[in-house]
């Protein structure tokens, strides 16, 4: 009897020490499924991110460009200041672009269009943002000591700066999927600007006496800034000639013979305080003589736009009255006989 008891009692313990070791392996199994399907559900926010998701906006209401600026976009460029390659971000909708940057602190430039969408306007000093410069791209040197010449006015150029921009470490991984993005929301992650005109808009006006023998004019403008900082919006000290056409003509009221040529272009930067030399000259009405005057008697007016544009007036007076001249193609006689002499009635003998 004693015998059967203990293997009723040994038979039994095995059960219980199985069923134990059973029910732990399945607790074991749970918790590893369940670990497996936290870290599945939870992947992105575990994901470490280096970047940071930066907005940029800009205010162009007080660059007084023209309307049709708006379809080439801007460029923003993020200079790091702790040294590294300059960041060029293009912004087709030249008001509001997303991009990613990693932490670090930058000095920031955005200007109108893009580093290639200007006819007259090429860059130099890309490297930092205190030495990018906006220069005349077609402007030539004309003999040892004359400086250079500009054939034509540079393109529309707005800009603005902001310096020390910081991407601090709580602002990486602030990616939120669009849907849900607020874009009004105002955050540290944001980056607004509000550029300014770079370019000032010259009128230039030539009082002439005897336009009317002229066929074409242009005129030569010195003391005329060769280029500009676009971050400090700072005119550059090195000076050149512009060369423009003066394409307006009219006549002065009541008067066949008298009135002004005009033109209107762009500078960089002019210095009403600075001796300006005018250089004017003219192709007459018969197609081959030329006229040619240094001008002196000039006034200028220097004026803002309510955009904040520099809008210059130059007047000029020219001293000497213009050749008197036969049009092109006329026949050479001159319909005008209120000149010729009395008749002298003399007989001549035969």
């Amino acid at each position: 009897m004693n015998t059967v008891n203990r293997l009723i009692r040994k038979q039994g313990d095995k059960g219980l020490h199985y069923a134990i070791l059973s029910g732990a392996c399945r607790l074991i199994t749970l918790f590893i499924c369940a670990l497996v399907t936290f870290a599945g559900c939870d992947r992105r926010e575990l994901t470490y991110s280096d970047e940071a998701e930066i907005t940029i906006t800009a205010d162009w209401s007080k660059a007084g460009l023209s309307e049709q600026e708006g379809r080439y976009g801007a460029t923003a460029v993020f200079y790091p200041i702790g040294g590294g390659t300059p960041i060029t971000v293009l912004m087709g909708d030249r008001n509001r672009k997303t991009v990613r940057l990693k932490e670090g602190r930058y000095n920031v430039v955005v200007f109108n269009r893009s580093f290639d969408d200007f006819g007259s306007i090429a860059f130099r000093g890309t490297d930092a943002h205190h030495t990018l410069e906006a220069y005349s791209k077609n402007a030539q040197a004309k003999g040892t000591d004359s400086g250079k010449v500009a054939t034509d006015s540079p393109d529309e150029l707005a800009a603005d700066c902001v310096e020390g921009f910081e991407v601090t470490p709580d602002m990486l991984g602030n990616y939120e999927p669009s849907a849900t993005r607020g874009t009004e929301s105002l955050s540290p992650c944001r980056l607004c600007f509000t550029p300014r005109k770079l370019t000032g808009e010259i009128t230039a006006t030539i009082y002439i006496k005897g336009i009317n023998n002229i066929r074409s004019a242009a005129c030569t403008l010195g003391g005329v800034s060769e280029s500009v900082f676009l971050a400090s919006g700072k005119s550059s000290e090195r000076m050149m000639t512009q060369r423009f056409a003066l394409d307006k003509k009219a006549y002065l009221p009541g008067s066949q013979t008298e009135g002004t040529m005009s033109a209107t272009f762009s500078v960089f930067g002019f210095d009403e305080s600075v001796l300006h030399e005018v250089h004017f000259e003219a192709l007459l009405v018969d197609g081959k003589t030329e006229f040619v005057e240094e001008l002196d008697d000039i006034k200028v007016n220097v004026s803002e736009t309510d955009g904040g544009a520099i809008r210059i007036t130059i007047d000029v007076v020219c001293g000497e009255t213009m050749p008197t001249v036969r049009p092109e193609g006329s026949s050479g006689m001159d319909a005008d006989v209120d000149g010729w002499d009395k008749e002298d009635d003399r007989e001549i003998d035969i």
